[in-house]
């Protein structure tokens, strides 16, 4: 079996190179634009909704046409993919119409006309467009259609057969997304998991080995900067020079934020994933624990400034990021991640299984109220939530050996099973019970 695996590389673009991508890139945020024209013209004439190859006659048309002849400078087959792209929007909503999830906050949305700066990203889909020359690593380069060879900073070697290549822009800098079709190596099925890991705040992660992660805080560390460059962007007049200048420099600081904490999260889930083969980690609902407590002007929430700074935190950890990074690369290296349900793990003790809130009456210290377990809060939570692994999996593999033996086909999860479990009652170790 096989999987796509992406590798995104800075590129160093000459002058000339710079100008004619922030040109191809103004061209597809037209084709965009004029595409969604038009269809909206057609929904309120009455008519279908067009198509891919009917667009494509439309972006033809365009490229032909005297007023819009200098689409034809620009290279088709990203052009062609902003078509695709806008066709699987247009589905997208529609599914979600027929669902009855369409519009509203959290609902899917029909798609929006692009302004300056959200450009759609240039993707070349098939490998006979590119070509990579990366035996050098100091004079790694790429070939682009219209574009010739550009060179690119090659942070770590390419494995796989290319497929197709996107190009993006990141603030003033250009950046190459290359996927390659990997072989898949076989998925560890039969192991159960090795680590439970507890998600917060205070702490950023806990695992049922004892170990306790500091969080990053890199939104935090720069929260005094950024208040200070959102300020100077308020006090300019709007379409200034300065305040161009201004926007510049406060999103240069919000890159360097993103930056920090996706290499942190890059080095971290690479080492938790290198070392374990199946892990169990908690299934939580960010978006929902991240909801405003605002309320309305008739039911006013209450704490919603505590609740504020609560929110940046969770957003700050970035855990939804954690977890898909971690799903991905334990399965790259053959595993898998178990998502168990995270209710009851911080209040349930693990040996006795007593489940109160008062066993755990502060953040770092779970004491049970009918045995008088004590142990770090968080390292508690974290077996407990190896032990929930732990039923799962043996469910898992109870469910699939009775298929088997009848001479059925047996269907396991790939990458992050998404799974609940109560967590079971564990025995004390001879240490714990000295």
């Amino acid at each position: 079996m096989s999987s796509m695996k992406a590798y995104r590389f800075q590129l160093r673009c000459k002058p000339a190179q710079e100008r004619a991508l922030g040109r191809y890139a103004g061209q597809l945020r037209w084709i965009w634009n004029q595409a969604l024209h038009e269809q909206r013209a057609r929904h309120e004439r009455g008519e279908k909704f067009a198509g891919y190859a009917q667009m494509c006659s439309w972006l033809t048309a365009w490229r032909h046409a005297p007023q819009t002849l200098w689409l034809a400078q620009g290279p088709i087959h990203p052009q062609q993919q902003v078509l695709r792209r806008l066709e699987a929007s247009y589905k997208r909503f529609f599914e979600a119409a027929r669902a009855g999830q369409a519009g509203g906050r959290g609902g899917v949305k029909p798609p929006r006309f692009k302004a300056r700066g959200q450009e759609p990203g240039m993707r070349f889909p098939d490998p006979k467009q590119f070509e990579l020359d990366a035996v050098n690593a100091r004079q790694a380069r790429i070939k682009l259609p219209k574009l010739g060879w550009v060179r690119l900073r090659l942070s770590q070697p390419v494995g796989g057969a290319l497929r197709n290549v996107s190009i993006t822009q990141q603030g003033p800098k250009w950046c190459a997304s290359i996927q390659v079709e990997v072989n898949e190596t076989a998925q560890a099925l039969d192991l159960p998991p090795t680590l439970g890991i507890d998600l917060g705040v205070a702490a950023f992660a806990a695992t049922s080995q004892e170990e306790i992660i500091e969080p990053l805080r890199s939104l935090g560390a720069q929260q005094a900067r950024l208040a200070r460059y959102q300020r100077s962007v308020s006090r300019k007049v709007k379409g200034s020079a300065n305040r161009k200048k201004a926007v510049a420099k406060l999103g240069a600081l919000h890159r360097r934020i993103a930056r920090q904490r996706s290499d942190w999260l890059h080095k971290l889930s690479t080492d938790l994933a290198d070392r374990h083969a199946v892990i169990a980690l908690e299934d939580l609902k960010v978006q929902a624990m991240t909801a405003s407590a605002k309320g309305t002007a008739s039911a006013p929430g209450r704490n919603v400034r505590a609740k504020a700074g609560l929110n940046r935190g969770i957003l700050d950890a970035a855990w939804g990021e954690f977890a898909r990074q971690l799903a991905y690369k334990v399965q790259w290296r053959g595993g898998r991640v178990l998502l168990v349900n995270p209710a009851y793990t911080s209040r349930t003790c693990r040996i006795c299984g007593h489940e109160s809130a008062d066993n755990r009456k502060t953040q770092s210290v779970f004491s049970c109220v009918a045995c008088g377990h004590t142990e770090h809060a968080d390292v508690h939570a974290a077996k407990n939530i190896l032990a929930a692994g732990h039923a799962v999996w043996a469910l898992e593999r109870d469910s699939a050996a009775e298929p088997a033996a009848c001479g059925g086909a047996v269907s396991r999860p790939r990458g992050a099973s998404r799974v609940s479990a109560a967590p079971a009652k564990q025995e004390p170790t001879e240490a714990e019970g000295a």
